[in-house]
């Protein structure tokens, strides 16, 4: 085994190796064979998806197995420029903020519940006691009923 490991990092020295471009593409590739699945009984469609996923996992190898670093790395160069140009950063930080709230809700879910104050959409934790309540949401102040029914 160590002596494999030794003949595939002398076979890619100099090589490019995965990149954040070719990590997207690999990802492309994935979503591509998922979206596939939902075509198979439609030959025509199934087969052009099929060639497009082959056609991205085919870049993405020979990105990984190009030596001519420096175009490899022009090209992940303008790749994270267009990332910066559409936010992607903030993009991905909103996603994780919703997920990860969504993830604490299901986890609280026996013990709270949650409301979302009309004025200012803070959401607002609260105890799982039932019936009518007044809420003041703590950021702006605002006075609303909500109806805890379960």
């Amino acid at each position: 085994m160590q002596s494999f490991i030794e003949k595939f990092r002398r076979f890619m020295l100099g090589r490019n190796g995965v990149d954040q471009l070719t990590f997207c593409l690999l990802i492309i590739y994935l979503l591509i064979n998922g979206i596939k699945m939902f075509f198979r009984f439609i030959p025509v469609v199934y087969f052009i998806m099929w060639g497009i996923a082959l056609l991205v996992l085919g870049f993405a190898v020979y990105r990984v197995l190009s030596k001519n670093c420096y175009r490899r790395q022009y090209e992940n160069g303008k790749f994270l420029d267009l990332l910066n140009k559409i936010h992607f950063d903030e993009i991905m930080m909103n996603f994780r903020r919703k997920f990860n709230r969504a993830k604490m809700r299901i986890m609280q879910i026996r013990t709270h519940r949650f409301r979302t104050c009309p004025n200012c959409n803070e959401h607002l934790r609260m105890s799982k006691k039932r019936g009518k309540r007044n809420i003041t949401c703590p950021r702006c102040g605002h006075k609303f009923k909500a109806y805890i029914i379960f």
